[in-house]
């Protein structure tokens, strides 16, 4: 699948702040819920790891009909290699190791460490058990 996908990478400057806003342009993303890496999603706080963005997407399931996805580039630092986030191991939070930065499962918020902005959102559509996700950031 990555084989096939063309990323164009943008990074843009967040007026007046210094930070660097880093954004990855993919093709829609369809995902069934139904295949084994996706079971967690069925319910709800359910998480998984899926291909797209700039380091992956972290799915997070938040109501019923809802569920989020994130950037798991750290908005801290988004093009350092190390700077991935990922799903702490008590499922509690989300973290980035490299920065020591921790975010909110349920709006990407920050809640410790050095990142000032929240993780970027990417907008999904939850059609039955088909996931679709586009590059079009929420926050």
């Amino acid at each position: 699948m990555k084989k096939n996908k063309i990323f164009l990478i943008a990074v843009l400057a967040v007026a007046g702040s210094g930070a660097v806003r880093a954004q990855a342009v993919f093709p829609e993303i369809t995902i069934n819920l139904n295949y084994p890496q996706y079971q967690k999603l069925k319910n709800e706080e359910g998480y998984a790891y899926t291909e797209g963005g700039l380091k992956g997407i972290i799915l997070y399931r938040t109501g019923e009909n809802t569920i989020v996805a994130y950037e798991r580039a750290c908005p801290h630092h988004p093009t350092a290699s190390c700077a991935t986030v990922q799903v702490d191991g008590s499922s509690l939070f989300l973290i980035d190791h490299c920065c020591k930065s921790t975010f909110n499962f349920s709006n990407g918020s920050p809640t410790g460490g050095p990142a000032q902005r929240g993780l970027f959102q990417y907008h999904t559509e939850l059609e039955g058990m088909v996931l679709k996700i586009t590059d079009e950031i929420v926050n």
